[in-house]
């Protein structure tokens, strides 16, 4: 769940931010009908008002949304906004919107119940020749050397002083995707197109992608960095990809995820990495699956690995009996 603080470093986010206004401007006629799905603290409702927009739909199941009106209020909105404090699924509306604005995706589109709730919204909330913003992302993913990474992961759990064996927890956070920044001189091999997600027809809420690299240039291989091009609105991009351009790249927010490897792999230039990458969404939350085989350029197995993060989260036998008891 998004804090306060998360939203406002969304709204500091000067990429993110210039490109959803240049898309508002470019969307957003006087008069128009404006739905914002996922609103926060209600900054892309405001800047509809402002360009013009009769009525704005702002839904938010955060109770950040009070914070939104307050703010709507203070600056002069409060009339032309209609807020609902409830998931986009659970909202009816007395009318369709010409725009429908659901920057709700993380740091890749499968989050929580993004997707369906687009979706959603598209079918029953959006008119049948309506604009959604964003438009459509790009997914690329990348083999890295992300020691430092790595070891912020792993290193509480390895060797100790102690001479105690945390190895359990160790094999919990290496089944658990992780985030952090990643420069093109950690690339292993350029990043590879593997899935595309446009919002005005995706209906499956879950990705199966398949992906194969040849290792340019030697190195310690860490596991795999995944992140969007995402068109806002035609010829206005932002994208947190492995070798996104700073121009384009959110400072502030949307670091690319690392889907790490139980080990490291010492990796030469010519050897084949293949990976099966899956997300399915179970209730609220994806679990995601990743299948990494890394073979030399003569076919010779160097590694095979079977992660998910299913196998990252801590269940306990007294958990299930709970919630067996719901």
């Amino acid at each position: 769940m998004y804090r306060v603080a998360d939203y406002g470093a969304l709204i500091a986010d000067t990429v993110r931010m210039g490109a959803f206004v240049t898309a508002l401007k470019r969307t957003i006629k006087p008069g128009a009908i404006v739905i914002d799905v996922g609103t926060g603290t209600g900054i892309f409702a405001l800047i509809a008002c402002a360009l013009g927009a009769r009525r704005v739909y702002a839904i938010e199941p955060n109770d950040a949304i009070d914070v939104a009106r307050e703010i709507a209020a203070a600056n002069g909105y409060a009339d032309r906004i209609e807020f609902h404090h409830a998931r986009s699924t659970d909202v009816t509306l007395p009318e369709r919107g010409e725009v429908l604005i659901a920057d709700i995706g993380g740091m890749l589109p499968w989050f929580e119940r993004a997707i369906p709730s687009i979706v959603d919204a598209r079918r029953r909330l959006l008119a049948p020749d309506g604009v959604i913003l964003p438009r459509r992302d790009t997914i690329w993913t990348a083999v890295v050397d992300a020691a430092e990474m790595y070891s912020r992961l792993t290193r509480g759990w390895e060797a100790n002083e102690f001479g105690i064996d945390m190895s359990a927890a160790r094999d919990l956070v290496v089944n658990a995707w992780a985030r952090g920044r990643i420069s093109e001189d950690q690339l292993l091999a350029p990043p590879r197109r593997c899935a595309g997600v446009d919002y005005a027809n995706i209906d499956d809420p879950d990705v199966e992608m398949n992906v194969e690299w040849v290792i340019a240039r030697a190195g310690v291989g860490h596991g795999v960095a995944a992140g969007f091009d995402r068109t806002v609105v035609e010829g206005v991009e932002i994208s947190n990809a492995p070798d996104a351009p700073a121009h384009v790249r959110p400072t502030l927010v949307y670091e690319p995820v690392f889907f790490p490897w139980p080990r490291p792999l010492v990796l030469e230039a010519g050897d084949v990495v293949s990976l099966e990458l899956r997300a399915s969404l179970l209730h609220d939350e994806y679990v995601w699956a990743w299948k990494t085989q890394a073979r030399r350029g003569n076919g010779e197995t160097k590694g095979v690995f079977n992660q998910s993060t299913f196998l990252g989260t801590p269940l306990s036998l007294e958990r299930f009996r709970r919630q067996a008891r719901q």
